[in-house]
């Protein structure tokens, strides 16, 4: 590996590699140009690792996966121009859902601007309204440039940044090698808002918890596990927190954010103090207006959009959700796992549930999958229809096991994110898309095959968009825009030398899944969906 310190001065795309590396970046997903040819090479010296995708958003939503495993960052790179302008879905999914990822693009040469304008674009000004810092890297301020960026990703509530560097700047030699980046310290919750939050706390008889994609990076489950059971506290989550709690603790009280009336808003609405951890509008479908007393606890400032509070907690999340739990309770003895107790009871749920002949419900697709995959494997879901009953109905056991589009909710999504998991854990990884949203990302299954990754990829095959189809039958339109025709699956997996099954009952779907955990293999299966079942969901 070349040794940058031993020589006069880096190179800045060098430099921009050196500063990756000391930042334990150790992949890069993305789709390059001629004009990244020089930071490729710099990757490739530093020994960090390039996943090449075949769309520029792919490898933001494989980033951002990359960064939520590790706890690090996520890295994706496209070239000026058409590469940058793909990488703007994925990155806004990035801005929306919090994540930590930077963007490298190449740009124009600046000496050029003004005298020509193929392929120019003013990428700062189309990244700034989608990232938390954008800027194009100089060989005089790289460094500040650099660790800007990498800060702003990490302080507050996270986010994206971009970073552009000219092909025509790539070879020029920074002016200096400055000393590795350090962490910012955390910050120290006010004692005042502590000491307010312990009195609304002790008055409360009826507490509930809902978390949301704000526990990373601190990641309290363990706290915030002890919290719940010292306080008899139901816990809801949101779709970027499930698994916070496991979904079979007695304590679980399902999840918020999926349509106007989740069923656990029943138990939201009777709580009189909502201790909301790591919470996020961004993941609501419906406006926040809930009249209890609100303790905020998390990292960021109450911000953007502001909700109403009676005291706020920004720091730490351990230290915080630890020193909550000096108080003491007087909880109804009707509350809590009782309360849920007879919620559960009385919402009825279905046992195995029915579809039309040669079809399968949704219901059983989800149950043969939890049945037959440990309950840390890891499961991503696609945009639609089943990205409302999935969140809502998946069990999820572990924390950072569920992997959803919510804030943006853009289509291709689920295929990128199991991809990039699969790669991270080299466990079986489930993508559960639609059939529309695997048609826009049908190139990136070859990676699985690539990179020899254990991915099961599940379509729901009901030839429609049909979350759109069944608004237009709500509204006693015609359907007309939203149906189209299928390509032949098998053809498609064996093409791409995946294994194959066509899915059309529970008990072809549990071999199917069996067989496909088992061979650690690439694995589509395609379930023949009855889409009346997802009803229940969409109506709401």
């Amino acid at each position: 590996m070349l040794d940058m310190y031993n020589r006069a001065m880096p190179t800045l795309s060098e430099f921009l590699a050196q500063k990756l590396s000391e930042a334990k970046v150790d992949v890069v997903f993305g789709l390059p140009g001629g004009e990244n040819v020089e930071v490729l090479d710099a990757l490739r010296e530093r020994g960090i690792d390039f996943v090449l995708v075949r769309n520029e958003s792919s490898a933001v939503f494989m980033a951002d996966a990359h960064a939520r495993l590790t706890g690090g960052i996520g890295v994706a790179l496209a070239t000026l121009g058409p590469g940058a302008a793909n990488a703007y879905a994925g990155i806004a999914h990035a801005y929306l859902d919090r994540s930590p990822v930077l963007l490298i693009t190449a740009q124009n040469d600046p000496k050029m601007i003004g005298k020509h304008t193929h392929q120019v674009m003013d990428l700062q000004a189309v990244f700034r309204p989608v990232t938390k810092f954008t800027a194009a890297l100089f060989p005089d301020s790289a460094n500040a440039t650099i660790e800007y960026a990498f800060a702003s990703m990490r302080s507050g509530r996270a986010g994206p940044v971009h970073l552009s560097l000219a092909a025509a700047l790539a070879n020029q030699q920074v002016d200096s090698v400055p000393l590795p980046i350090s962490s910012p310290a955390g910050r120290m919750v006010n004692k005042s808002e502590i000491a307010k939050a312990k009195v609304i706390l002790s008055t409360s008889r009826r507490p509930v918890i809902v978390a949301g994609l704000g526990l990373e990076p601190d990641r309290p489950y363990s706290q915030l596990r002890a919290l719940a059971e010292k306080f008899h506290a139901p816990v809801i989550d949101l779709p970027k927190s499930k698994g916070a709690l496991p979904a079979d603790h007695p304590l679980f009280a399902g999840t918020l954010g999926l349509t106007m009336n989740d069923p656990a808003y029943e138990i939201l609405h009777v709580s009189d103090c909502i201790i909301a951890i790591g919470f996020d509008v961004v993941e609501l479908v419906r406006p926040w207006k809930q009249p209890q007393p609100l303790i905020w606890v998390c990292n960021w400032e109450n911000q953007d959009p502001r909700i109403d509070s009676a005291c706020e907690l920004v720091g730490n999340l351990n230290d915080t959700v630890d020193a909550l739990r000096d108080v003491t309770l007087s909880v109804d003895e009707a509350w809590g796992e009782r309360r849920l107790s007879m919620w559960r009871e009385a919402r009825h749920p279905q046992g195995r549930a029915g579809a039309a002949p040669n079809r399968i419900s949704p219901a059983d697709v989800l149950a043969s999958i939890r049945q037959h995959t440990p309950p840390q494997v890891i499961v991503s879901t696609d945009v639609g229809s089943h990205k409302i009953f999935m969140s809502l109905n998946w069990r999820a056991l572990k924390p950072n096991t569920f992997f959803v589009s919510n804030g943006l909710s853009v289509m291709g999504f689920g295929v990128a994110a199991a991809i990039a998991a699969a790669r991270t854990t080299r466990e079986p990884t489930v993508s559960i898309t639609g059939d529309a949203g695997l048609a826009m990302v049908l190139g990136e299954l070859a990676l699985a095959v690539e990179l020899d990754l254990p991915l099961i990829v599940v379509v729901m095959n009901d030839s429609a968009l049909d979350l759109i189809r069944f608004a237009q039958t709500k509204r006693d339109l015609q359907v007309f825009g939203t149906e189209f025709v299928n390509p032949d699956y098998e053809l498609i997996a064996r093409g791409y030398g995946y294994a194959y099954a066509r899915v059309t009952n529970r008990d072809e779907c549990d071999v199917a899944v069996q067989t496909a955990v088992a061979s650690r293999k690439p694995a589509l299966l395609e379930m023949m969906i009855d889409p009346s079942a997802y009803r229940s969901a969409a109506e709401n």
